[in-house]
């Protein structure tokens, strides 16, 4: 299950994007709502290395998103 969670008027999802070599990166996406203006960022960094499956690669994105958001697991 994929992570999306709001703080504020941030919202900060963990996805999967795909990465060359038939492997999986994962990513932090990061959506701001600024008076009627939505900004959207997405990063890789912090979140792990190219992995195999999508699933390993987003339980990696999963943790740097809450790492974002300051929750600890």
């Amino acid at each position: 299950m994929a992570f999306k969670q709001t703080k504020g008027n941030t919202t900060v999802e963990a996805i999967v994007q795909p990465s060359p070599g038939q492997m999986f990166k994962g990513a932090v996406r990061v959506t701001t709502l600024r008076d009627k203006k939505t900004l959207e960022q997405i990063t890789g960094r912090g979140c792990g290395r190219p992995m195999n499956t999508p699933e390993a690669a987003l339980e990696l994105a999963e943790a740097a998103a809450r790492r974002m958001l300051g929750i600890n697991q």
